[in-house]
């Protein structure tokens, strides 16, 4: 899998074969006879991605039914688990069983789970709870081939399940996101009920609730963006009926532009920040400092620099540059995002202070690269901002704010800022990825922006 990482896959170091190895949770561990689950995905990648999402989704629909049995979940839910558990049983899903034997043994279990609510005078079965029901009327006949039409609650995690995030970091993010938005949805209409049954009344219920619980209205735009996609992805992959009820939904507009919700940092704050940084003599102190600079002198994102690998700093070249690209832990935001920004004063001695020593970890940061890094970053750069400026509008993300707002004053071409910060140029135009004359060009622009020496004058 090199170095992709899926949950519960290991790698067999004497056969190659890439193994799904999941151990059976305590809770239901009576109802299993093996300790854990295991299947060989394959030897390639392609192999093994895919075969990893239905072997994941069969155990996970086995563990849930165990868990669960059929009560408290979606039809959708409902008709996986029983198709996982029927399959696990050695049975035809999809029918009364594909021989006599496996019919009469069907029948047995599921007169077993019905037979003590039988009215001994009438024959008829009285007060069948909603799961034995389920699940012996799946013996008798097997369930249909056809899945029940999607509810919210499928729709969400669906959705979820196949845009999931390669960073588990991104991925954390994303999925409490959806499920906050996931919960309001559910909350305004009062029910998980179908995809097809939400209506245009139903959108400009949400809208309105929201609005009127005084939810920023960029909080609102940013909510309504994932409803649609999840709605979109509904009818287009799930065969979910009717039309997208929040297609073309009419918002308020913001009275606060994006831009305004956060403002660049005055220098003599940035330098206040290096000082104290400079003045924490630890590992992470350096580290802070050290990417706290790579920041302030390339206008990177934060999770361009906290991911950022030792072998992606380029010094031997006449302008030095850090390699910004797509990692299998460090995804780019944007395809335009790949691009290689030059080194110059402060940022350039910090680069080559984290080369020195030939240190033997990939990244330049190891104290930031592993799981939970990117939060920890956050967190320590949001204090060391915070102890110098109140204002809600300054935030670890305004360096790059900074960076733009010294190249526009430098007046630097709009084509050579994009280049530089990673945006995009516009339709059908991508940023240059670097050649020489290029690296040269953006270069001259953080020079003529800030100068040959930079804010942060020295490493530590």
């Amino acid at each position: 899998m090199g170095k992709i990482s899926l949950k519960y896959v290991s790698r067999d170091p004497k056969t190659g074969y890439s193994i799904y190895r999941r151990r059976v949770p305590a809770d239901i561990k009576e109802r299993f006879e093996v300790n854990e689950f295991l299947k060989a995905l394959g030897k390639t990648d392609a192999e093994v991605a895919a075969n990893y999402g239905p072997t994941h989704q069969y155990y996970s629909h086995l563990i849930q039914l165990a868990r669960h049995g059929v009560s408290g979940i979606t039809p959708a839910e409902r008709h996986a688990a029983l198709e996982a558990g029927l399959m696990s049983w050695g049975a035809d899903p999809h029918s009364a069983g594909r021989n006599q034997a496996e019919r009469d043994w069907r029948q047995t279990v599921a007169d077993r789970l019905v037979d003590d609510y039988q009215d001994p005078v009438t024959g008829e079965y009285v007060g069948v709870p909603e799961a034995e029901h389920t699940l012996a009327s799946a013996l008798y006949s097997g369930i249909s081939k056809t899945c029940p039409p999607p509810t919210l609650r499928d729709a969400f995690k669906a959705y979820l399940d196949e845009n999931a995030k390669p960073d588990p970091e991104d991925y954390k993010r994303q999925e409490q996101r959806l499920r906050r938005v996931e919960k309001a949805v559910i909350a305004v209409l009062g029910r998980d009920c179908l995809v097809a049954e939400v209506t245009r009344g139903d959108a400009r219920t949400w809208r309105d609730r929201r609005e009127s619980d005084g939810v920023a209205i960029s909080t609102i735009r940013r909510e309504l963006a994932d409803i649609k996609a999840v709605f979109n992805f509904a009818h287009g992959e799930l065969d979910a009926a009717g039309v997208n009820a929040f297609s073309r939904l009419k918002l308020k507009s913001s009275s606060i532009a994006a831009r305004d919700t956060r403002e660049a940092l005055p220098a003599q704050v940035i330098s206040n920040i290096c000082e104290d940084l400079r003045k924490m003599r630890t590992p992470k102190g350096r580290s802070l400092l050290a990417i706290w600079t790579l920041l302030d002198g390339t206008g990177a994102r934060h999770s361009e620099i906290q991911g950022l690998y030792l072998e992606d700093i380029v010094l031997d070249v006449p302008t030095p540059y850090i390699d910004i690209r797509e990692r299998a832990d460090r995804p780019l935001k944007t395809a335009v995002s790949a691009r290689r920004v030059p080194l110059v004063g402060a940022a350039l001695e910090t680069a080559r202070s984290l080369l020195e020593g030939s240190p033997t970890a990939p990244h330049a940061f190891p104290l930031f690269a592993s799981t939970g890094g990117r939060d920890r970053l956050s967190a320590a750069l949001r204090k060391a901002v915070r102890k110098h400026t109140e204002d809600p509008r300054h935030v670890p993300y305004s360096l790059r704010h900074n960076m733009e707002d010294r190249l526009r004053h430098a007046e630097v071409f709009e084509a050579t800022r994009s280049d530089l910060l990673g945006h995009s140029r516009g339709a059908g135009l991508k940023g240059t990825y670097g050649g020489v004359a290029h690296l040269l060009k953006l270069r001259d622009a953080i020079i003529d922006a800030m100068g040959p020496k930079g804010f942060c004058r020295k490493f530590y």
